[in-house]
């Protein structure tokens, strides 16, 4: 009685475990694109609430898109009563220390800074990570036990960093580069990368309105 090719047996059971493998990962795929779909759409209403002035309608039914640098822009448009109060720009850049960075930043109808949202990032933890919020207006600090207990205060240095109301037309950058924002402390490559996120988003918003009349820029942002 002839013995069975062994070589032949475990190439067919090589094959079939890996179509069944194959179909797995493939049904496992389409199982998880909702719900990531779903994720990523929450993470961004949540982020245009945070950055916009406040508005009625939906702006991710008024998204534009418009590529650019290698990349993509999207834009929505945020009205209230029907009146156009500002303008989300879901932005990039290449350059954080970590590679590429995202961020959402709003405008409102004059092309200031009305908020951001870092929405991705793979920057140093306790570092390049503090974009999150190195960027937004300051908040009172929180006393120290020390400072409670004896009835003192210590005052925090000054810094210039935040870039709420301020308009990007003629560029932000760090005071190291002659601009007027303070870097993160010792993280200046990903301040750099951060603003020219929101410089190019300012791009986006004044190509956006330039194009749709979406808005009412101010006189400099004709310029």
């Amino acid at each position: 009685m002839a013995k069975p090719s062994t070589l032949k047996n475990l190439t067919l059971t090589l094959v079939v475990i890996t179509v069944l493998s194959a179909g797995g990962l493939g049904g496992m795929s389409i199982l998880t694109q909702e719900p990531i779909a779903k994720a990523k759409s929450k993470k961004i209403l949540a982020a245009l609430k945070d950055v916009l002035p406040e508005f009625d309608n939906d702006p991710s039914k008024e998204r534009t898109e418009q590529e650019v640098d290698g990349g993509k822009l999207v834009m929505y448009t945020a009205k209230k009563g029907g009146e156009v109060v500002g303008m989300a720009v879901e932005s990039f850049s290449p350059k954080g220390f970590g590679g590429r960075i995202a961020v959402m930043v709003g405008f409102d109808r004059e092309g200031k800074v009305s908020g951001y949202s870092v929405l991705e990032h793979a920057e140093t933890p306790g570092l390049g990570d503090r974009m999150v919020n190195w960027f937004k207006p300051p908040v009172a600090p929180v006393k120290s036990l020390i400072e409670r207990v004896f009835g003192f205060e210590i005052k925090a240095p000054e810094k210039s960093s935040n870039i709420y109301g301020v308009s990007p037309s003629t560029g932000l950058s760090v005071s190291k580069d002659g601009g007027t924002v303070d870097a993160i402390t010792a993280a200046t490559i990903s301040s750099r990368a951060f603003l020219d996120a929101v410089n190019r988003a300012y791009a986006g918003f004044k190509g956006a309105i330039n194009y749709t009349g979406a808005t009412t820029p101010s006189k400099e942002n004709n310029e």
